[in-house]
């Protein structure tokens, strides 16, 4: 079974114990360590967007733009590209890789197209044969 590897964004999260909030900011692939090693590189070149996230831990995994008063409140400033360097600087990098079973996960969709279409031939069939009942109670 051939394994594909793809590089995804890098969630960078920094936790504020005393909020409770995780704060993160979504950089390109492989870009966290390029800023670390050289800070002075634009941040356009290295986050995805310009926002900064945040969300609860423990919660259904929603994470919203932070507000400026949570941001005013943990990193005492609403420059946001202050607060996303300090993220960078600090946060710990998350999901930056994955792995797909290429066979399985095609096998898969296949089996769901095939599944879909018996449907959707199944309906077209009744459907049709609901309209000839109909046509032929006029005749």
């Amino acid at each position: 079974m051939p394994l594909m590897t793809f590089k995804t964004a890098e969630r960078v999260c920094w936790e504020d114990d005393a909020s409770g909030l995780t704060f993160f900011v979504v950089a390109k692939p492989d870009c966290t360590a390029k800023w670390r090693a050289a800070p002075t590189t634009p941040l356009e070149e290295i986050v995805n967007s310009p926002d900064v996230f945040s969300f609860k831990p423990g919660c259904t995994g929603f994470s919203r733009v932070a507000s400026e008063e949570d941001v005013q409140a943990v990193f005492k400033t609403t420059d946001f590209p202050s607060v996303v360097k300090s993220i960078l600087s600090a946060g710990a990098v998350k999901a930056t890789v994955f792995e797909l079973d290429v066979d399985s996960q095609t096998t898969t969709a296949m089996n769901a197209a095939a599944s879909a279409a018996n449907v959707a031939t199944n309906a077209a069939t009744t459907a049709i044969g609901g309209v000839k009942g109909y046509l032929a109670s006029f005749w």
